[in-house]
């Protein structure tokens, strides 16, 4: 799955079927409430699927709760090693399409692990630093 802050969220679906062949199929959602039970909706039927995101800004937050409350999971794959696998399989090449292809191939590739996200108060925490860094660099100004 490409996720996205402002543009959609681009899934791919990559299923294996009895005779051994891959079928993928494609669909993107809006990054907004509706959109995020759009996409539980449609991943329900595939209860116990991990589902693979780039931690694109905060969006898996709500990735997360939503893939839960389908019965599904979510898995983080940092963007670097996204990055690779991409430039091995599409060359220089890049979209949304192309993100949630190749990361629908990352459990062949890598050992993914279903997120445990972060506590409320380590969320916090870490909002609290980050602004506080940028008000000492804004003060070095």
């Amino acid at each position: 799955m490409d996720a996205a802050v402002v543009a959609d969220h681009h899934v791919t679906i990559r299923s294996t079927l009895s005779d051994g062949q891959v079928q993928l199929s494609h669909f993107h959602v809006p990054p907004t409430i509706a959109g995020l039970s759009r996409l539980g909706e449609r991943l329900s039927v595939f209860p116990g699927v991990v589902a693979v995101a780039e931690p694109t800004s905060m969006t898996w937050m709500g990735l997360h709760v939503a893939l839960q409350r389908a019965g599904c999971d979510l898995s983080l794959v940092g963007t670097r090693h996204s990055a690779r696998l991409r430039g091995a399989i599409s060359g220089k090449s890049k979209s949304d399409v192309i993100d949630a292809d190749v990361l629908s191939l990352a459990s062949d590739v890598f050992a993914l692990s279903p997120l445990d996200p972060p506590l409320p108060a380590e969320l916090a925490l870490r909002r609290a630093v980050v602004r506080r860094g940028k008000l000492v660099i804004d003060g070095k100004r």
